[in-house]
């Protein structure tokens, strides 16, 4: 009688093939903090991420590499409840208060560190680059003036109008917008806001 046979082989491989190092991403961001006075008592404080517009994006790569001018001064202004539809990337600094961006500018304020002006924005005064980080060691100062509803604030430079209220010249720079991440904030006259911002990346 034949005899079957049967051979069963088994054969086992394994290769190793190591990751890429993944590569540095650049990506800026900032962070606003918010304390809101009232009657000299602090009656609250707000921490939220700003959104950076595609126009600040844009002049951070010409500085940068392509020649382009430093901003070397920035303003901070408040976006108002009134009129708000929206923030996005494509808002610019043009169209403050203009169609193109879908919110306006709170005014109802006086600027503190510009012996209390009615007609400027709050300078923001930023220290040097320290931990890929860069801030204001003292907190910019809005005195409000008038009752209203505060949606968030905004950062711009590039031209010296940007320091007025309002303004939209062409070549000034919105370099981000932010909204308070609580909500909508309800301010008096005679509150006072003290803002730090940072920005890093």
């Amino acid at each position: 009688m034949s005899v079957s046979q049967m051979n069963v082989n088994q054969n086992a491989g394994c290769s190793m093939v190591r990751a890429r190092k993944s590569e540095d991403q650049l990506q800026p961001r900032g962070r606003f903090v918010v304390e809101h006075f009232r009657n000299g008592e602090k009656i609250g404080q707000y921490e939220f991420p700003n959104g950076i517009t595609n126009e600040g994006k844009n002049k951070l790569l010409e500085v940068m590499f392509h020649s382009g001018t430093p901003v070397t001064t920035w303003w901070l202004g408040m976006i108002d409840n009134a009129g708000y539809t929206a923030q996005a990337a494509t808002d610019t600094y043009a169209n403050i208060g203009q169609a193109g961006n879908q919110w306006a500018e709170f005014t109802g304020y006086t600027d503190a560190g510009n012996a209390n002006s009615a007609s400027t924005r709050p300078g923001w005064t930023v220290g040097a680059a320290s931990g890929q980080a860069s801030t204001n060691s003292s907190p910019v100062v809005f005195n409000i003036t008038g009752a209203g509803t505060v949606v968030g604030l905004f950062l711009v430079g590039g031209i010296a109008n940007a320091q007025n209220k309002s303004n939209h010249d062409a070549n000034g720079i919105l370099w981000a917008t932010a909204l308070f991440g609580t909500g909508d904030v309800p301010v008096n006259a005679s509150d006072q806001l003290k803002v730090t911002y940072t920005v890093s990346a």
